[in-house]
């Protein structure tokens, strides 16, 4: 992935000029376009044949999508939509295709920077330890960009909506920890003593060179507004939900599979309130 060239169970990353080319040579039912922004951005603008599934419907309605064709994802600047290839691909859908750069870009079919900035790189083949290591790291980020922009926020109720998922992603933390633990793999000593991130988890840069944390806490080039950090935590909600149902798939412990899937079924939830979030950042809400 680190290449955006793809593999047999991870999604590709193209240029919008790409897409475009790519969709030219096709009929419209050829190919899966998924638009995984809210409804009200869909009325707004869409490209021509574009289906609408919102990525906090996307992981109730894969039923929906016909798994035969290429799917192509999209979204206002391709963040949403690289999470939602690689639930696709997770899922075993191939090939998948996220359109960089997202809407922004498709009229002058140019970029906005690395599609996966701010993002975690979720390898396509994990084992349990590397789960429960990724996990811990990325709810502890999560955790505290929340904190920051519970902070931050002007509107109260985004700030409380903030607030409470920063208590959520603590509660995740330690449940990973425990499952971590339970499962007989060697956590880190640093983790065992005062349940920091490990030394490996703090060293993970991102593929635009920027590492999580900073970008995730609002420092150093993070998120500029409020749709912007909106669509930056739904994307990495759908990717802490991807992976543990990717992960729960994995575990031989009845005991942590159920508990992968209901943290998956979490994420889900603070996926939907976060659509709930974006949706009031519409310029003509409907009643």
């Amino acid at each position: 992935m680190s290449e955006h060239d793809g593999s047999a169970t991870g999604p590709l990353v193209r240029s919008a000029r790409e897409v475009r080319r790519f969709l030219a040579g096709l009929s419209p039912d050829a190919v899966n376009l998924l638009d995984v922004r809210q409804d009200w951005e869909y009325r707004e603008f869409h490209l021509p044949g574009a289906m609408l599934v919102p990525l906090g419907e996307l992981p109730d309605r894969l039923h929906e999508i016909d798994r035969k064709k290429p799917t192509v994802t999209y979204c206002r600047t391709g963040r949403r939509s690289f999470s939602a290839a690689m639930i696709l691909a997770g899922q075993g859908f191939s090939p998948v295709v996220n359109m960089a750069g997202g809407i922004v870009a498709w009229p002058g079919a140019g970029a906005i920077g690395p599609v996966d900035q701010g993002l975690f790189l979720v390898p396509p083949e994990l084992d349990p330890e590397g789960v429960f290591r990724l996990a811990y790291a990325m709810e502890k980020r999560l955790g505290r960009f929340y904190e920051v922009q519970a902070g931050i926020a002007v509107d109260p109720e985004v700030s409380e909506t903030f607030r409470r998922l920063a208590g959520f992603e603590d509660k995740h933390k330690h449940m990973v920890l425990a499952l971590w633990r339970k499962s007989g793999a060697a956590v880190p000593d640093q983790i065992e003593r005062d349940a920091e991130e490990s030394e490996a988890a703090q060293e993970m840069v991102l593929e635009g060179g920027l590492p999580g944390e900073i970008y995730l806490a609002g420092r150093g080039g993070g998120p500029s507004n409020p749709v912007e950090v909106l669509e930056l935590a739904m994307a990495v909600e759908a990717q802490a939900l991807d992976l543990y149902s990717r992960g729960a798939r994995l575990m031989e412990s009845p005991e942590s599979r159920e508990a992968l899937v209901r943290l998956a079924g979490e994420e889900k939830g603070h996926l939907a309130a976060l659509s709930t979030l974006l949706d009031r950042m519409s310029p003509n809400p409907v009643s």
